[in-house]
């Protein structure tokens, strides 16, 4: 198994360079913003993947820093570094790491990650217009149901994006559902869209992708009902996200799952 051609960076540059400079078919009160979103987070993370996804020792936690510190000049906009850097350290605090200097480079980078789609949350639930016609907007597109056991509004849009630009339709139901609603959609209207999936994807937790010691690799209820649903109009088309291992996941469930490496044609390729 060889490591998607996706990471976080791609797709975050690729958000803001298609809602800047093309139609967007996602509303949004303020396009700006949300371009500026995506752009600031590829800046702020570029680099750090690089590291994640090679294989030997991780680098120390000054390195770490070092690159954090490049990248926040580039961005040149302080009160998003501020914000994240406060999210960084409300992090630490909530886990007792504040008092250690020389974490491992692999937890500062999850600490990174997760303030990232914290900021992107705010950002987007701030700017989002509910989405009504579906029908309207897929059309012809294959569609991908996307199964996901944590909300990362940010990242779960830039996959949207990437299909999209790709010639397929990524189903993401917090985008039909309403960003700020509290509801769940029935499972008669998740069946349905199911039924008119041609592939599912599931999005892994990034503690699950990185290996963090823990009960990571276990299945939220709700997923494994997507995925046994699926499972019985579509044996095949079932893939998993894949951003920073190049081992299979440990899960009994996900044992039939291939790779998403790209997407050609608006299908997913592995």
């Amino acid at each position: 198994m060889g490591l998607s051609s996706l990471t976080r960076y791609k797709l975050f540059s690729e958000s803001a360079n298609f809602i800047r400079n093309e139609d967007s078919i996602i509303p949004f009160k303020d396009f700006h913003a949300i371009g500026n979103m995506y752009d600031e987070s590829a800046r702020l993370i570029k680099g750090f993947e690089e590291f994640i996804n090679i294989n030997g020792e991780m680098p120390s936690s000054e390195t770490y820093q070092k690159l954090f510190d490049d990248n926040a000049k580039e961005v040149q906009n302080n009160i998003f570094v501020n914000r994240i850097t406060t999210l960084i350290r409300k992090q630490m605090k909530e886990k007792k790491e504040s008092q250690h200097l020389n974490l491992p480079f692999k937890t500062y980078f999850r600490f990174l990650i997760k303030a990232i789609a914290d900021y992107q949350e705010y950002v987007i639930q701030d700017n989002f217009i509910k989405l009504f016609d579906m029908e309207s907007v897929r059309k012809s597109r294959t569609q991908t149901f996307l199964s996901y056991a944590y909300s990362d509004k940010g990242l779960s849009q830039a996959l949207f994006y990437y299909f999209w630009k790709r010639s397929g339709f990524l189903y993401v139901n917090w985008m039909w559902d309403g960003v700020n609603s509290r509801s769940s959609i029935t499972k008669r209207k998740i069946d349905e869209v199911l039924a008119n999936s041609a592939q599912l994807l599931f999005l892994r937790t990034t503690n699950s992708e990185l290996r963090v010691p823990g009960n990571n690799n276990s299945i939220r209820q709700w997923c494994a009902w997507e995925i046994g649903n699926f499972y019985t109009k579509h044996k095949e088309e079932k893939y998993y996200t894949s951003f920073y291992d190049s081992a299979a996941p440990k899960n009994e469930i996900l044992d039939t799952f291939k790779p998403m490496k790209d997407v050609v044609g608006g299908e997913i390729i592995c």
